[in-house]
């Protein structure tokens, strides 16, 4: 499994074109998955981790009408793309408009996947998160079976 970590700042050009970082490409070669995400960003899984989400979609119930909508919105969105010769993707026009991304891009490793913001629209969400990374950490890292919910609230 790749490892994506860090923060870099990019810019879109007037075509919709995002450079990726070389450290994330080498992790991961040319070809990846380009989707709608959670909390106002983007998801851009590879490939193979791409296979692991979707696998893991096709395993819920389709019974489940949470699960068929959130089916139907990540697949909806999700466009395969190429990294071309510069280090670039384009970002479709519709993905850009769901996200709020105009010039200035933050593009932040998440482990497994990585996400594209706008910075404004992350230092909205971390703002409005209602937790310290310290308190987020105490209800996650000392009880990891805990089912703890987003925002703090109980």
């Amino acid at each position: 499994m790749n490892s994506f970590l860090g923060t870099y700042r990019h810019t879109l050009d007037s075509k919709g074109r995002l450079s990726i970082p070389s450290k994330f490409r080498k992790a991961t070669g040319e070809v990846f998955v380009l989707t709608l995400g959670l909390d106002g960003c983007l998801f851009f899984y590879p490939t193979d981790e791409w296979k692991r989400v979707q696998k893991k979609l096709g395993s819920l119930s389709f019974t489940s009408r949470k699960t068929r909508f959130f089916t139907r919105e990540i697949a909806a969105h999700a466009c395969e793309v190429t990294v071309d010769g510069h280090g670039r993707i384009i970002v479709p026009q519709e993905l850009r408009e769901l996200a709020g991304l105009e010039k200035d891009i933050l593009v932040i490793g998440a482990i497994e996947r990585i996400e594209i913001w706008s910075p404004e629209r992350y230092r909205e969400y971390k703002d409005g998160f209602g937790m310290t990374y310290e308190e987020v950490a105490e209800t996650l890292w000392d009880n990891p079976s805990d089912d703890v919910n987003d925002g703090g609230e109980e």
